[in-house]
């Protein structure tokens, strides 16, 4: 844990040293505990290894700071992983650093870097990095297509091969496909496809694939819907007959027929998570996947699940400059849009958008108690983007959002709010 509580510290020096005005920071600590069958289907090292086939138990801690400029995004996480194994397997633990830049190219297209490392432990140790160029398009506010493609530096110490402690080190020239889309406010869709540039064109050699659906629910429960498919492919060469059957062959040479054999293996994936707010800090959270893994050299099926649950819980700390922000809340009541705003300035202030064909001053938001703001809108299906106005002696200002509020860009280095009826 020693790798994720400096990363946490550094989030928390970065946060409050470099534009601490800008900088949003989210802690959270996840504790769970589960059964499997295979640690292939553990989400931070995924090595196969069908032996810890046990019980476990899970401490993760994740920090996250983002930064956000008017087109550009800093984004750094840290997470540091312990997880022992009931039946008295080696322990895991190690640590995933992040780091992700992005700028704004115009009100549809964006790109940046990815980059990250890791390092676990356990009876061998794996460390990774990786970076990727990224460019990302967005044909509307609700949908995104981003394109990945970089490498991936690979190495194990102290790994065990044929009984022999063995160093490994690789690289691997990597891409992915990833879109997502919200059809509606309850509904998101993503899918994904992987592969290495050695097999391009032909992914069939060898990619990762997955499609998912997530449905949200009011006051924040959440459950996603996911199934993958992953395929190798690989050729092996084998000699049949001659020699009396045993090696070295016996008697006059060599007699026997060589063959090329293209041996694929696919993995099949199903999984479903769910989760459910306690409490502003608390959330619950359950999880099952299950694979089936085939290979055609031997038409062999294996079957391996993974159930787990725990609770998490969640620290976002305000920094000093949300304080001048708004967050709209909108609930709807029956065909009535009501939105809420807390707002300690002076002076009135109203909405102005879609709604009102940006007339301004706009729609008055009342104070209905102290610092809390109110107004209610007839809207039809739709989405709408608005600003909020502020009038103050005679002077009139637009008041900026809250990081916490889904935003476009308004054409202007501003942003508006965006809204959607169903």
């Amino acid at each position: 844990m020693r790798i994720g509580l400096i990363i946490v510290m550094l989030l928390i020096s970065i946060s409050n040293e470099m534009l601490a005005q800008e900088w949003q920071t989210v802690f959270s600590v996840d504790s769970r505990v589960g059964y499997s069958t295979n640690t292939y289907l553990n989400p931070y090292y995924a090595e196969w290894d069908r032996a810890e086939n046990t019980s476990f138990g899970v401490l993760s801690g994740i920090g996250q700071s983002t930064w956000l400029g008017n087109k550009d995004m800093v984004e750094l996480t840290g997470i540091g992983v312990l997880e022992p194994f009931f039946s008295g397997i080696n322990t895991w633990k190690g640590g995933l650093a992040l780091a992700k830049y992005q700028h704004q190219f115009s009100h549809s297209v964006s790109g940046g870097i990815e980059m990250g490392g890791s390092y676990f432990n356990s009876s061998f140790s794996r460390s990774m990095f990786w970076a990727q160029p990224t460019i990302s398009w967005s044909p509307t506010p609700f949908s995104q297509l981003k394109v990945k493609a970089g490498s991936n530096f690979r190495s194990y110490q102290d790994y065990m091969v044929d009984g022999v402690s063995t160093s490994i080190n690789d690289r691997s020239d990597l891409y992915a496909l990833e879109f997502e889309t919200w059809p509606n406010f309850n509904w998101q869709l993503s899918t994904g496809l992987y592969g290495n540039f050695d097999s391009f064109p032909d992914i069939q050699e060898g990619f990762s694939s997955f499609v998912a659906a997530s449905r949200i629910f009011k006051k924040g429960s959440k459950v996603r819907f996911k199934v993958g498919l992953e395929q190798y492919q690989n050729e092996q060469t084998v000699t049949t007959g001659g020699g009396g059957g045993g090696f070295p062959p016996v008697g006059g040479g060599p007699t026997g027929t060589t063959e090329t054999i293209e041996e694929t293996n696919r993995i099949f994936r199903l999984g479903i998570e769910g989760s459910v707010p306690i409490n502003p800090k608390l959330t619950a959270f359950v999880s099952a996947e299950g694979l089936r893994y085939n290979t055609t050299a031997t038409d062999q099926n294996i079957n391996d699940i993974q159930v787990s649950g725990g609770i998490r819980m969640t620290l976002q700390p305000k920094s000093r400059k949300e304080k001048g922000k708004v967050s709209p809340e909108w609930n709807k009541e029956k065909e009535i849009q009501r939105v809420e705003i807390s707002y300690s300035g002076d002076g009135r202030i109203y909405l102005v958008g879609d709604f009102n064909n940006w007339s301004q001053p706009g729609i008055p938001l009342v104070n209905v108690r102290k610092d809390r703001y109110r107004a209610e809108l007839a809207l039809d299906a739709g989405s709408y983007e608005y600003k909020v106005l502020s009038i103050e002696g005679g002077e009139e200002s637009w008041i900026k959002f809250s990081s916490e509020t889904y935003t476009v860009e308004d054409g202007f280095g501003g942003q508006n709010a965006l809204l959607l009826v169903q």
